[in-house]
Parts: structure tokens; C-alpha cells; sequence
């Protein structure tokens, strides 16, 4: 039975249709329902802000990354054990390395064919343990990295002390929420400000202020460990990528200012230098004379 051609194209349908097909295509309206509205309000913020010189929006960069997970999580609703079954029995005799060829040969070119195999290549009976110690080791390594990047409040109060000891870090710090927070108040990102606006400029005052520093940002719902871009509201988004880079460059501030100064989120005027000129005090006009 399991050797027939129509058992063959019986296993390869049987995979779809999906369990989650209808509540997937919801998701998918959806998503690109607010793409398109993102974009529309990136353009016309563009537009009114009237820099032509200006760089046009990214026009919502998410919308690639969140239909890659719709479908990854449509996937997960294909009834995939019996198809599984099926292939192990039909490639048990064969050695490891050539099971997959063989699937391949049988299945079905095209869309259903393709699908099919995407699902098998990667069980226990036909991927190749070295390839997935690889796999797993590469995870394993980026997993390590990312918790590595994440900062907790204390680790946020020992960068920050640490960063006050060197010299002009504190002044450097300031200096990058000060021009975050003149750049985030300007009109054109006016539509991709919080719904609660953005709050006054808070600079640090010195090792006192640590932790009453801290206590001023607004934590997200999720932790510290949120590390999505734009997902932290300013200025908690703000202090973690600056604390990020100085610790990432081990405390040396004028790397730290270099690399911000080449990703565009700082200016490259020395310190103390006035971000705009400011207008010369104008003298008082001498009295007539009685005379």
C-alpha cells in the first residue's frame, strides 16, 4: 500500500489543508491592512515636514518579518504525523544521506511536492546529525549573545556609574538624549511618537542621580528584555542603545561616539559647541542727551 503512485500523491495532499487557513488569512488582510495605513502616515508626515532633502520613510520595514511568521505559524497547523509516518516507512532500508533524494524523486514536482519536503527534511530519520549539531551550536551561540545584550536595572546602574567615572561620558550621555529628544520632537516624526507623547529631557546629574534616574523611565510591559527597535518607549530606548554601545566598546567613549556618530544618531560637534547659533546679545541704546 505504501509503495503505490496514488499513495504517493495521497501523502503529498494530505498536508493541506492547513488548520489554520482561515484564521491565517485574516492575519494576512490584517497585516497588510496596517502596512498600507503605516505607509500612508509615514508620507504624509514626509510630506508635511517639506524636506525634500530628507531620506523617504522605511514604509513599515515589520511587514516582511510578521507575514514570514504568519506563515511559519500556518505551517504549524498542516497535519504533518502521517506524511512523516509514511516517508520514514518508505526510506527505512535506505541509508540516512540518501533518504531525502528519494522522497524528493517521488513526490510530486511543484508548489505540493516542495511543501512536502520542507516538512520531512528536517525530522529525526532524515536530517544529518552533524548538520544538526551545527544548527543547534549557531543558536546556542546567538541565544548566548542576545542574553548577554540584555540589561537589567542593575547592570543599567553599574554602566551608568561606570560611565560617569570616564572622562566626558556623562556629558556625552547627555549630549545623545538631548539630540534624540530634540529629534523626536521634531514635526516630521510626529506620527511615530508614543500615543502618551514624548516626555521632558531628563539629563543625568552624577552619581546620586543613578537611581532616580532610572526610576524616571518608563518601563515596558514586557521587561528590559524587549529588544526590538521602537518597541521601548523614549527615553528607556534611548539610555539602553547608548548603554548597549558602551558596553559593547568596553567604556571607551570616544568609540562610543564615533559609532553613534556613524549610525546617524549623533551629531559629530565637539563637545560644549551649542546645537544651534545662538543670537548675540543685543546692547541697549544710549539715552538722549537732556541737552
Amino acid at each position: 500500500m505504501i509503495h503505490s503512485d496514488e499513495k504517493v500523491r495521497q501523502m503529498a495532499r494530505s498536508l493541506l489543508p492547513s488548520k489554520h487557513r482561515e484564521a491565517a488569512r485574516f492575519a494576512k488582510a490584517r497585516i497588510h491592512r496596517a502596512a498600507r495605513q503605516e505607509a500612508r502616515q509615514e508620507l504624509e508626515g514626509w510630506m508635511k515636514a517639506g524636506d525634500v532633502e530628507d531620506d523617504l520613510p522605511s514604509l513599515a520595514p515589520w511587514e516582511r518579518k510578521e507575514i514570514s511568521m504568519e506563515v511559519r505559524w500556518r505551517r504549524d497547523g498542516d497535519k504533518l504525523m502521517p506524511f512523516i509516518r509514511w516517508a520514514t516507512a518508505r526510506t527505512r532500508e535506505l541509508r540516512r544521506e540518501d533518504r531525502l533524494s528519494h522522497v524528493r524523486s517521488l513526490l510530486p514536482r511543484g508548489v505540493i511536492g516542495e511543501h512536502a519536503l520542507g516538512h520531512v527534511k528536517h525530522t529525526t530519520a532524515f536530517e544529518d546529525p552533524v548538520e544538526k549539531a551545527w544548527r543547534n551550536r549557531y543558536w546556542l551561540r546567538k541565544q548566548a549573545r542576545r542574553k548577554g545584550a540584555l540589561l537589567d536595572r542593575g547592570e543599567q546602574a553599574r554602566l551608568l556609574r561606570a560611565l560617569i567615572q570616564e572622562p566626558d561620558g556623562q556629558r556625552t550621555f547627555n549630549r545623545f538624549l538631548r539630540e534624540r529628544h530634540t529629534w523626536a520632537s521634531a514635526p516630521r516624526t510626529a506620527t511615530s511618537r508614543p500615543r502618551g507623547g514624548i516626555p521632558p529631557h531628563r539629563p543625568l546629574l552624577g552619581l546620586h542621580d543613578v537611581l532616580p534616574f532610572l526610576d524616571t523611565l518608563t518601563r515596558h510591559p514586557w521587561g528590559n528584555a524587549v529588544r526590538t527597535w521602537g518597541q521601548q518607549e523614549p527615553p528607556a530606548h534611548w539610555v539602553r542603545l547608548f548603554l548597549q554601545h558602551f558596553k559593547a566598546h568596553r567604556g571607551h567613549i570616544p568609540s562610543v561616539r564615533a559609532t553613534l556618530e556613524a549610525e546617524g544618531l549623533m551629531s559629530s560637534r565637539p563637545l560644549g559647541q551649542p546645537c544651534f547659533s545662538e543670537p548675540e546679545p543685543r546692547t541697549q541704546p544710549a539715552r538722549p542727551s537732556a541737552r
